[in-house]
């Protein structure tokens, strides 16, 4: 195993797939993340002074953490929610070569930045 300080997470939640796949799409293209694992969850949570329970999408988006002011403000301009659930989890280790995978996708945007 390798430390891998500055990989991570970036968790977010859409409304549809349909909008989950279109932010995947462009954070790929855009060499901002490696990797995006899609999940339909099921969210419960107050919003404006009511709970709510939701079907939602969420995002696992692999990348290096150094990119997130980036990944977020692209994710912001998409999305269709007020306030879009963008957090970064880092990734406390990894195995050397799927570390090393991760950088070399995003590498390339990693470094011109």
């Amino acid at each position: 195993m390798t430390s891998s300080s500055q990989l991570g997470l970036v968790l977010v939640t859409t409304a549809t797939e349909t909008e989950a796949r279109a932010i995947v799409k462009s954070l790929i293209e855009s060499r901002l993340t490696a990797c995006v694992t899609l999940t339909p969850i099921q969210s419960i949570y107050r919003w404006q002074g009511a709970v709510h329970s939701d079907s939602e999408y969420q995002l696992s988006i692999k990348t290096d953490l150094a990119l997130f002011d980036q990944i977020a403000a692209q994710i912001e301009h998409q999305h269709s929610y007020d306030l879009p659930e963008i957090i970064a989890v880092p990734i406390v280790e990894s195995t050397e070569s799927y570390g090393q995978w991760v950088r070399e996708q995003v590498g390339e945007r990693a470094s011109r930045d």
